[in-house]
């Protein structure tokens, strides 16, 4: 029974195969596909969901939101991009538009490419279990949460600042300031819902630096999961609020914050003071006339690179096989032990060059995602094997956070999704292995300083009987 519950996730892709001479119907097929895994994984009817939280209560889980943004974003935003190919724009059909069948014909190989990638996600975190951890220590009983995440987010804030003056250890300092963030966004809603005053001030204080800080970044997804984190973490409580508000913060995130960040970005090459920039491009942003379609064809989604690199590879371009996974590898060593380290942009942006993707001379970012570089790497068995990998490592490092700090509220809903928040989006190879391996280490020492603090306590000896790997 089980088996056949796990041969149901294929069944769309089976179906969107079959239809592959009518790319209009396998493209539809495929993208519906995602939506029916969401269903079939979020209800519990593959396996069940955790039964230690109310669902409402444990959206920070990896099956819940990381499959929710890292598929939503990679696999489901392409919809805009193949109705405009279809002859959509502004949600109004073009009159007397040719439609092209071979670039139709693309979209829907990519997608179903998509759909692929998106069941081997789930085999990969169905792989782990999803709620069978062993607790091996817990947060004191006697300590008061409100003081302890404002005090972990306060810790997390001025380990960022101090990281940074240390050579070699920048990258932790971003952690540190990845989870300074989300401690601090949990630490105002727990003190709102919990209607303690003083940490509402307080914790308000470090939430808007923080979110000025994202604001002057340069970067939309941070500012963007800002908001998507409130909207969470209040949901259990709150929920009339939040539905209401959904969906004039959604507008903010997809349509207001792309165009401040592309703003943000061309005055920051022209000069001038942060403060300048980030005042100039809030208030161009929200007078900005910009096509929303344009954004929704052309920026939400990356599909059309993906396309691009399938034409190339492995027809003019043969297979990377192993060379993106060495190239990750080599980004691990610290620069201060390997000064002439290769530079990870330019090792990442080589192979978007070599496809044609964008011209060497423009100055612009295209890096592949994730599954881009799987299937640069082996094709369709790239994509299976590296987004199986990619499910259980996510699930399994959830699972040590959730062991090593106490449960969910502080080992997966703070320092997991604090710490590895490149999970939820997910960037190349040599990016994503460079960040966990870093961020797991950095897990490790916090455990170790809260249990050395006496935050945390021990709940049971170490033995092969009881680790959950």
């Amino acid at each position: 029974m089980k088996g056949v519950k796990f041969l149901s996730l294929f069944l769309p892709l089976m179906l969107a195969y079959f239809l592959e001479g009518n790319p209009i119907a396998s493209y539809m097929t495929a993208w519906i596909g995602s939506f029916l895994l969401f269903y079939l994984s979020l209800t519990g009817f593959i396996a069940p969901l955790p039964n230690d939280l109310p669902f409402a209560q444990q959206m920070m889980r990896p099956i819940i939101i990381i499959q929710l943004i890292f598929c939503g974003f990679n696999f489901c935003s392409s919809i805009f991009h193949f109705l405009n190919a279809l002859g959509m724009e502004d949600f109004k059909w073009r009159p007397n538009y040719y439609v092209d069948m071979i670039r139709i014909d693309k979209i829907a190989g990519a997608q179903r490419y998509y759909l692929l990638g998106h069941i081997s996600l789930l085999l990969g975190m169905y792989s782990r279990s999803l709620d069978k951890v062993k607790l091996k220590y817990k947060i004191r009983e006697d300590i008061n949460l409100n003081n302890f995440l404002v005090g972990l987010t306060f810790c997390a804030f001025v380990g960022s600042i101090v990281m940074r003056f240390v050579p070699g250890l920048s990258q932790v300092g971003e952690q540190c300031s990845n989870l300074s963030f989300l401690s601090g966004t949990y630490a105002i809603c727990y003190s709102i819902i919990r209607k303690d005053r003083n940490l509402i001030l307080l914790s308000g204080l470090f939430y808007v630096y923080n979110f000025i800080a994202l604001m002057s970044s340069g970067f939309k997804e941070p500012i963007i999961v800002s908001f998507i984190l409130v909207m969470v973490f209040m949901y259990p409580y709150y929920k009339k609020i939040v539905i209401i508000s959904a969906l004039p913060i959604l507008y903010i995130c997809f349509f207001i914050v792309p165009t401040y960040v592309s703003i943000f970005r061309g005055l920051a090459q022209e000069g001038g003071t942060i403060e300048e920039i980030r005042d100039k491009a809030l208030t161009a942003a929200l007078d900005s006339k910009e096509s929303n379609w344009d954004f929704l064809v052309g920026r939400l989604s990356e599909i059309g690179m993906f396309t691009k690199y399938i034409e190339t590879t492995p027809s003019i371009i043969p297979y990377y096989d192993t060379k993106i996974v060495q190239q990750a590898l080599i980004v691990l060593v610290p620069r201060i032990a390997w000064p002439d380290k290769p530079i990870t942009e330019e090792l990442v942006m080589k192979r978007v060059y070599d496809a044609g993707v964008v011209n060497n001379m423009e100055r612009v970012s295209a890096k592949p995602m994730y599954i881009v570089d799987s299937y640069l790497s082996a094709g369709p068995f790239g994509i299976m094997l590296s987004l199986f990998l990619y499910g259980f490592a996510l699930q399994s490092i959830a699972g040590i956070a959730e062991s090593w700090f106490g449960g969910y509220f502080l080992g997966t809903a703070i320092i997991f999704n604090g710490l590895f928040p490149i999970f939820w989006r997910g960037l190349s190879f040599e990016f994503i292995l460079n960040v966990v391996a870093y961020s797991f280490l950095t897990m490790y020492v916090i455990r170790w300083l809260l249990h050395t603090y006496n935050f945390l306590d021990k709940i049971y000896d170490d033995s092969p009987d009881s680790a959950i790997l």
